[in-house]
């Protein structure tokens, strides 16, 4: 068992496809991909500022994400790697902005791990998101309280718990709330999803385009820099709350909208979105 988030999930599952596939995988920095004993691959996870091509050997793969505008120097990079993959159309469309190719491969996960459970239902709503502080304008975690009350809700926002639990503790609720501003694709939305929850929230890159259930128009969207840039889609609280609590009202709705979601969610099981990377390993 392992606690992971983030560039983790990816890793884990980048590892478990290949394997299941014939290659050997070893996890540092990036992932050595190697086959019959010989590296075939420096296969690199993550956002476009934290790597450049290693070129170990014949192939440099970057499976990237952004969570905005991408800066023009970063062609000069970019193009070095022999494939770019986009984990999201969000992603692929900044590349594209700045006149670099990429293939899309969205992300996915183990839809049989994550999967509806006979689990009591503990709490009403469940959140997960890095909690940044109480002035973070980008996951708005601190939000989650205030939006939901006075239903019950969960807030988890460190990874305290063994990644193969996750799926018990998304189905100890009825939804899934995402208030995030921007994500290079949302995984947490996902897991949710795979798992039998709607999703109320934010109307906001990447997740909106799979989640299914009740996303509300952002009252504004703008451009915030810190390291990089982030294009903050920025929520409107008092609406989602709204939906939130009128989706409450009506149980039934809510069961439609999980068996939706679960239907979705089986679309982006990590056994079919990784296939594109197999088309381009040795």
């Amino acid at each position: 068992m392992a606690r992971f988030r983030g560039f983790g999930t990816l890793m884990y599952y980048t590892k478990k496809f290949l394997e299941e596939h014939g290659y050997q995988v070893h996890l540092g920095a990036w992932c050595d991909i190697h086959k019959n004993g010989r590296l075939v691959c420096d296969f690199q996870i993550g956002h476009w500022t934290m790597f450049r091509p290693p070129r170990r050997c014949r192939l440099s793969i970057l499976w990237c994400t952004t969570e905005g505008n991408i800066s023009p120097e970063a062609r000069r990079w970019l193009r070095g790697y022999d494939y770019i993959f986009a984990q999201s159309k969000f992603v692929q469309q900044k590349l594209e902005e700045i006149d670099v190719h990429s293939e899309l491969m969205y992300v996915g996960i183990d839809t049989q791990m994550f999967r509806p459970l006979h689990t009591k239902k503990i709490f009403d709503v469940i959140s997960v998101g890095i909690y940044e502080g109480h002035n973070d304008d980008r996951k708005f975690m601190h939000k989650v309280q205030e939006v939901c009350f006075p239903l019950t809700c969960y807030i988890h926002t460190r990874p305290t718990c063994d990644y193969e639990d996750m799926p018990i503790l998304y189905n100890m609720a009825k939804v899934f709330l995402m208030l995030s501003g921007v994500e290079g694709f949302g995984i947490p939305c996902l897991e949710a999803m795979a798992c039998g929850l709607p999703i109320v929230g934010n109307d906001a890159p990447a997740f909106n385009e799979f989640a299914v259930g009740i996303l509300v128009k952002p009252k504004r969207v703008y451009e915030r820099i810190i390291e990089h840039s982030f294009l903050i889609h920025e929520p409107d609280f008092e609406k989602i709350r709204e939906e939130l609590h009128k989706l409450f009202k009506n149980e039934a709705r809510i069961r439609t909208l999980g068996m939706k979601a679960r239907e979705k969610a089986l679309e982006f099981d990590y056994r079919k979105t990784m296939k594109p990377l197999l088309e381009v390993l040795p």
